[in-house]
C-alpha cells in the first residue's frame, strides 16, 4: 500500500512539473526600453514588461511607473514623498500607442529564461497587481519603475541569478548617472536644481546592481548578463524608431547658470574692494539677494530633509552655504551685534572648507554655484570685520 502511495505520490508530481513546463513555455517576457523625451517627466525614459501568453491569447504591459492625478492632495503628497505609486496593467497596443503619438523610440529585450522563471515572474506580476500589494513609495534612486523590474529579472530567477557586467564607469555615483541624462537634454538649470536637492547618498559610488536604476542602464546590463556562459537576452529589437529628441531651444538655456552666478559673485565682491559710491550701493543690493535667496533655499532643504519621506534628499551638504542664517542678514546686518559677526566668521570658514571638500569629493557641490559660494564666505567675513 505505501509503494502505491509513493508512486501516486511521484505521478503528481511528475504531472505539476510537466503542467509547469508547458504554461512557462507559451511565455515570452520581454523588457521594454522607452527612450527620453523632450519634457522633464520623460527625460530618464521608462522601462515596462511585456508578456505575451500564447495559451491565454494575451499581450500585456506591465507598468510600475502610475499614480493617481486625481487624487486631490496629489500635489502635497508629491511634495511630500507621500505619493503613492502602482503597478497598472494594459494591452500593449494601447501602450505602444501613445508612445508612436509622441514619436518616442522603444526597445524589447526577449528574456532567455526557464519557463519556471517566466511563471515566478508572471505570478509576482499578478500578486502585486492585487490592491494591497500593488502600491508602494516611490524613491527617486533606490524604489523606482524601473529598479522594480530590475529586482524581478536578477532575483527572480530560481537557480543561479544571471549576473551583469560592470558595463559602467568604475567608481560611477548615481549623480554621475542622472547628469548623463541631463547633460544630454541641455537642460542646465534642471540638474543645477537637481544637485542642490539631492543629497551625500547621491554620491555613493553604485554596485552593478544599484547602476540599474534608469532605464538605459537596466537594458545594457541585461544585454550583458550571462549565467554560465549563457545571455539573459534572447533578442532584441526596435519596436518604435524615431530620430533622437533633444531641444535645442528650451527656455532660460541661452542664460547659463554658469553667467548669471559669476555676475552675482563679481557684484558682490566689487563693493568690497573698488570703494565707490556706485560699487558698494550694487554689492549691498547683491548681498541681500545672494544671502536672502540662499537662506530661503536653507529652509526648502531643511523641509526636504526632514519633512518628507524622499531618502534621496537626505544630509544634504549644500546646508552649509545655503544656511538658514543666511535670512538673518536681513536682520542684524545693521546691527553689527557681536554674536551676529561671529556667527558671519564661522559661516565665512565653513563654507570655504566645503570648497576645499571638493577636491577629494566632487558631488558635494556643483561647480556652478562657485561665484555664489565663494562670495558668500567671502562677503561673511568682510560684514564681521567691519
Amino acid at each position: 500500500m505505501k509503494k502505491w502511495l509513493l508512486f501516486l505520490l511521484l505521478f503528481l508530481t511528475a504531472q505539476v512539473k510537466t503542467f509547469a513546463e508547458d504554461s512557462g513555455s507559451k511565455l515570452r517576457i520581454s523588457l521594454l526600453t522607452c527612450s527620453p523625451g523632450e519634457d522633464l517627466y520623460a527625460v530618464f525614459g521608462h522601462s515596462a514588461m511585456r508578456i505575451v501568453d500564447s495559451t491565454a491569447g494575451t499581450d500585456i504591459v506591465y507598468n510600475f511607473g502610475t499614480f493617481d492625478f486625481t487624487d486631490p492632495d496629489f500635489y502635497t503628497k508629491f511634495v511630500r514623498g507621500k505619493l503613492r505609486y502602482f503597478l497598472s496593467q494594459a494591452n500593449y497596443a494601447d501602450f505602444i500607442y501613445e508612445y508612436a503619438y509622441f514619436k518616442r523610440p522603444v526597445t524589447e529585450q526577449v528574456l532567455a529564461i526557464s519557463d519556471a522563471d517566466k511563471i515566478a515572474i508572471q505570478q509576482s506580476l499578478f500578486e502585486n497587481l492585487s490592491e494591497e500589494n500593488r502600491y508602494y513609495k516611490y524613491d527617486f534612486l533606490f524604489d523606482n519603475c524601473t529598479t522594480r523590474l530590475r529586482d524581478l529579472i536578477f532575483k527572480t530567477n530560481t537557480n543561479e541569478a544571471f549576473l551583469p557586467p560592470p558595463f559602467a564607469v568604475r567608481g560611477s555615483t548615481f549623480r554621475d548617472h542622472l547628469h548623463g541624462y541631463l547633460d544630454r537634454a541641455e537642460m542646465p538649470w534642471t540638474k543645477l536644481g537637481i544637485d542642490i536637492l539631492l543629497g551625500a547618498g547621491a554620491d555613493r559610488v553604485m554596485s552593478v546592481n544599484e547602476s540599474m536604476f534608469l532605464p538605459d542602464p537596466l537594458l545594457f546590463g541585461v544585454k550583458g548578463a550571462r549565467q554560465s556562459g549563457k545571455p539573459l537576452e534572447m533578442e532584441s529589437s526596435m519596436l518604435l524608431d524615431y530620430p533622437e529628441q533633444i531641444s535645442r531651444s528650451k527656455s532660460l538655456n541661452w542664460l547659463g547658470p554658469a553667467l548669471i552666478f559669476f555676475i552675482l559673485g563679481l557684484l558682490a565682491i566689487l563693493g568690497s574692494t573698488w570703494k565707490s559710491l556706485i560699487t558698494q550701493k550694487i554689492s549691498g543690493y547683491t548681498d541681500l539677494l545672494i544671502f536672502g535667496v540662499s537662506g530661503l533655499l536653507g529652509f526648502v532643504l531643511l523641509f526636504t530633509w526632514f519633512g518628507t519621506d524622499h531618502d534621496s534628499f537626505r544630509y544634504n551638504l549644500n546646508l552649509i552655504w545655503a544656511s538658514p542664517i543666511n535670512i538673518l542678514f536681513f536682520y542684524e546686518r545693521a546691527k553689527k551685534t557681536g554674536w551676529y559677526k561671529k556667527l558671519l566668521k564661522i559661516n565665512a570658514i565653513l563654507i570655504l572648507l566645503l570648497v576645499a571638500a571638493y577636491l577629494v569629493w566632487p558631488g558635494i557641490i556643483n561647480p556652478l554655484l562657485f561665484p555664489v559660494v565663494i562670495a558668500l564666505s567671502f562677503r561673511s567675513w568682510i560684514i564681521s570685520r567691519s
